[in-house]
């Protein structure tokens, strides 16, 4: 992750600056729904050049329409030439390694086992659904409930060092994915409710990081709370393998942003959801800006 922040950084203010000295933008589609796709596709090896295109079949492989939870034909379009993509680079990287995410999988082994190429594309695939569209929401989600509690805000506008505290409460209080589904190894017995092995169960990590037994009034924004027991990005071996990465890139952005901005205003009439079961965020966020002096 160390190695990462120099370019995460360059990012940041390529696609920030523009926003700063526009003084309003939607900051969905000029700044958080850029960054955590470039920095992935920075990782990957992806070209430059290609990186606008694969961004554009990313989000429209994670697009919903309003009332459907199917997959829409162009969302299945898009996850085939994606993935024809990612097979190519594999192809190029196997004659000719380099110095990226997609070179390091081919040459990984442990006990002698390497992964087969079936498998490395499917990672970088998980790449693009998990690291993309939940940083961008959370990014847009900092921003949102900040305006909303424009006294909690402020302590990260006055000190750019709270904003870890900021991207914590922000997991917290409204998190980008709401909810996991798992499957129970064995009968267990939760609240008197015997689940038998084999079920399905659906956790709702969005209800438990508002349980009060966890959280002294949960349902506040409060940025100088404790957040040491959210579950935002799981627990255990099913922990977000990305979590170091989003909370740098946030980091980052973040600060990026607390540095030049004294204040902002989102227009809530305009923004737009995304239409989604388990994500939880924007689609649109028109914020206006004033520029630190």
């Amino acid at each position: 992750m160390k190695e990462l922040e120099d370019g995460i950084l360059e990012l940041t203010r390529r696609y920030m600056r523009p926003v700063i000295e526009a003084g309003e933008a939607d900051f969905i589609a000029e700044f958080a729904g850029k960054l955590p796709m470039d920095v992935i596709s920075q990782m990957m090896g992806v070209p430059e050049s290609d990186r606008a295109e694969v961004r554009r079949l990313a989000d429209t492989v994670v697009h919903r329409e309003e009332g459907l939870n199917d997959v829409p034909p162009a969302g299945m379009e898009a996850a085939l030439i994606l993935a024809g993509y990612y097979e190519e680079m594999v192809a190029e990287r196997r004659k000719k390694r380099t110095d990226d995410l997609t070179s390091a999988l081919l040459d990984a082994e442990v006990d002698g086992d390497k992964l087969e190429e079936r498998e490395i594309i499917a990672f970088l695939f998980l790449m693009v659904v998990a690291g993309n569209e939940t940083t961008t929401k959370l990014l847009a989600n900092a921003l949102y409930w900040g305006w909303r509690n424009q006294e909690q805000v402020a302590k990260p506008l006055g000190d750019p060092e709270r904003v870890d505290d900021w991207i914590e409460e922000t997991l917290r209080y409204d998190t980008s994915s709401q909810m996991l589904a798992r499957t129970v190894a064995q009968e267990t017995t939760w609240h008197g409710q015997t689940i038998p092995a084999g079920e399905r169960m659906l956790l709702l990590v969005g209800s438990a990081n508002r349980d009060p037994r966890a959280f002294e009034d949960a349902d506040a924004y409060d940025i100088d709370r404790d957040t040491s027991q959210l579950i935002s990005f799981g627990g255990g071996r099913h922990f977000c393998l990305g979590a170091n990465l989003a909370r740098l890139e946030a980091r980052i952005a973040l600060k990026e942003f607390a540095g030049q901005v004294s204040a902002y205003e989102i227009d809530g009439e305009r923004a737009e959801r995304v239409h989604s079961v388990n994500v939880r965020g924007f689609a649109t966020l028109p914020v206006r800006l004033e520029r630190r002096r």
